[in-house]
């Protein structure tokens, strides 16, 4: 089998999984949590079983291509948004601290994406795709970014750790992965500069794809959205969270009045 037709049957594996997921959110009557995700993985599969249809070298492909990754650009952005809210429910009392944080976390992604991926493509720019190849890898980048801050930030910095849905833990991590995976064959495609030279780089991100898809169908669950039992925690450590708290949304007031004036 030529790479070619590799890149093919990993692609339909992948809109059958994603077709799969939809099925198993929907079976599992989980769609109400997670709407922005479903359009993304329905925009996702039909963008995707229409493309593939075309051939790879046409210009109905290349501007399938652009304007299939356009749409999916606000998609996606909306399901890392809701994720985020999902996120947020476990934190109580966390109330506009969420918005300050996210938008703190956003432009420290934006600006580590743009500080770290900085190649010359003068030679591309004539290329149709290479715009919106840019986009989606500076916006999986940025998103992929703003999970891990947003983790570390919550569980780490913060030292802050509610039981957790496991549907969103898993969640958390399947899509921090996937943006990774998106932006990492983006940035490679940028730097091989298309032709046959990309179909290696195209299977390996189909066949991760695939395995995180894979692990959303089995791990996606009803009973997943049960918050676990909540532990006991001292009064001591009581004290230091909300210390943590207060001193952090007094610095994050500080800085936005520092900001108006």
């Amino acid at each position: 089998m030529n790479l070619l037709a590799l890149q093919r049957a990993l692609w339909v594996a992948c809109i059958a999984a994603e077709v799969l997921l939809i099925g198993a959110v929907c079976y599992r009557r989980l769609v109400r949590r997670y709407p922005l995700f479903v359009s993304y993985l329905a925009l996702d599969v039909i963008g995707g079983a229409l493309l593939i249809q075309l051939d790879y070298h046409s210009p109905a492909y290349a501007y399938g291509f652009r304007v299939y990754q356009i749409a999916l650009v606000v998609l996606r952005l909306g399901a890392a948004a809701e994720l985020y809210e999902r996120i947020s429910e476990h934190f109580l009392g966390i109330g506009r601290f969420r918005f300050y944080l996210a938008a703190v976390l956003t432009i420290t992604a934006a600006l580590i994406s743009l500080a770290t991926f900085r190649p010359d493509i003068s030679s591309q720019l004539g290329f149709p795709q290479t715009s919106v190849i840019l986009l989606q890898r500076f916006e999986t980048t940025a998103l992929c970014v703003v999970l891990l801050l947003t983790r570390f930030t919550l569980l780490k910095f913060l030292n802050i750790r509610p039981p957790i849905r496991s549907n969103v833990l898993t969640h958390w991590t399947l899509l921090t992965l996937y943006f990774g995976i998106s932006a990492l064959s983006s940035a490679a495609t940028i730097l091989i500069g298309g032709g046959r030279s990309i179909l290696p780089v195209n299977l390996a991100m189909l066949a991760c794809d695939l395995v995180c898809l894979s692990v959303w169908i089995a791990e996606f669950r009803k009973t997943g959205e049960t918050v676990p039992e909540i532990a006991p925690i001292s009064t001591e450590e009581w004290t230091y969270h909300q210390a943590v708290k207060d001193a952090v949304l007094e610095e994050v007031d500080r800085l936005v009045k520092q900001s108006r004036e």
